[in-house]
């Protein structure tokens, strides 16, 4: 699965993966050690960060620069789903 940190601060996730973990179109995001979390939140009322859609096809984005690291790789980004804590796991720094 991938997924885009953009220089202007947004995480670009496909339309596949927004469907598929982050139906409610709200999410929480946090840090962990070198990673950004993305968790799904049950509804949009319950506060979050709101997925915008980003085209037609159902790609989505979210505004996630105020938890960037200032020396983070931007581009793209191999990501996983991890089971343990329920979140989309995305490395902040390219190896």
């Amino acid at each position: 699965m991938k997924c885009q940190i953009t220089e202007t601060g947004y995480l670009q996730i496909p339309s596949e993966i927004a469907q598929r973990y982050f139906a409610t179109g709200a999410v929480i995001a946090i840090l962990d050690e070198h990673d950004l979390l993305i968790m799904p939140v049950n509804y949009v009322g319950a506060g979050g960060l709101i997925l915008k859609y980003r085209n037609a096809k159902g790609d989505r984005s979210v505004l996630v620069s105020e938890l960037l690291p200032d020396d983070v790789d931007y581009g793209p980004r191999t990501v996983e789903w991890d089971e343990n804590a329920l979140a989309l796991r995305i490395p902040l720094y390219v190896k």
